[in-house]
């Protein structure tokens, strides 16, 4: 069992993805295997605080990845094309770019090996 955390981490509380900005809050989800997700009609993203920092970042990031991912067509499951490395490579390059450009202090946070 991960030890919950005393304080919830702080980092900027909003993504700004140049044409809608998604509100991050801090829930917990109280589901064993769900640690965050994206609500897209509510520009959205929760994350359940009671994870250890480093896994806290990892889900961050990985919703983050969904909302830039579904930025550029890649969605879906169900309606995802068939991608290759260079096109996958390009689109994942794009994304960091954005977030990195768009939202320094988050990606700083993100990123950040500090505890």
């Amino acid at each position: 069992m991960v030890a919950k955390r005393q304080n919830k981490p702080k980092h900027p509380m909003v993504l700004d993805i140049g044409f809608k900005v998604f509100d991050i809050v801090q829930m917990s989800l109280n589901k064993e295997s769900l640690y965050g997700c994206v609500e897209f009609s509510k520009h959205k993203i929760t994350i359940d605080p009671n994870q250890t920092l480093v896994d806290y970042k990892g889900t961050l990031m990985h919703e983050i990845l969904h909302v830039y991912l579904d930025m550029f067509g890649l969605g879906d499951d169900d309606e995802m094309p068939t991608l290759g490395n260079e096109y996958l490579t390009h689109v994942v390059t794009s994304v960091f770019q954005l977030f990195s450009a768009q939202n320094p202090e988050l990606f700083s946070f993100i990123f950040n090996n500090d505890e």
